[in-house]
């Protein structure tokens, strides 16, 4: 008789980071309101419960998500003299990214919406405007937001006819203006 192979043992780490990139998905593709956390869960490839023993709930599994799409790094490591080019990239490559249409996506639930809010002031508020710098950095952080935000949702979410090139380098122009008002360029 064989003896019984010993249990599995599971990588916290990796089973948490499954599960926050299914998350991603699926809050980007239903909206919070809309996503399952057994949908979520099966994406992931672990049991409901399991999910919920490391999130909790699902407001908490939002916020962890959000955060998480928030905090990929490299958007404020590169020189600012190409920003406007590297957004409007982002857009035209990765097309409807997690992190916008999460947050579009998942805006008209009130709990998400305060969560949205809250950690949109906290990391992507000011994460750009201490990368931008002086003079009025959360001013010019809030407007590149705003323009970023309103591009995609009318790009992906209202779309009236295929995106042009033309309105691609529209974005980069506009939004590597408020990156310049810093430099005088």
């Amino acid at each position: 008789m064989d003896p019984k192979p010993p249990p599995k043992r599971r990588n916290a780490a990796q089973t948490r980071s499954r599960i926050l990139a299914a998350a991603q998905q699926e809050f980007a593709r239903q909206g919070y309101a809309q996503a399952g956390i057994r949908d979520i869960a099966k994406n992931a490839g672990v049991a409901t419960s399991l999910l919920l023993r490391y999130f909790g709930s699902k407001a908490n599994l939002f916020e962890e998500a959000l955060r998480s799409a928030m905090l990929s790094p490299g958007l404020f490591e590169h020189e600012k003299a190409k920003f406007g080019e590297r957004m409007a990239q982002i857009l035209v490559e990765e097309g409807d990214t997690n992190l916008t249409a999460m947050i579009v996506r998942s805006s008209g639930d009130g709990q998400a919406q305060e969560i949205i809010s809250r950690l949109t002031k906290a990391h992507a508020l000011e994460g750009l405007a201490r990368w931008l710098g002086p003079p009025n950095a959360r001013a010019r952080a809030l407007n590149i937001l705003i323009l970023f935000t309103g591009f995609v949702v009318h790009c992906h979410q209202i779309p009236m006819e295929p995106l042009r090139r033309e309105s691609v380098k529209w974005l980069a122009r506009a939004l590597q203006s408020i990156v310049d008002e810093s430099t005088g360029g």
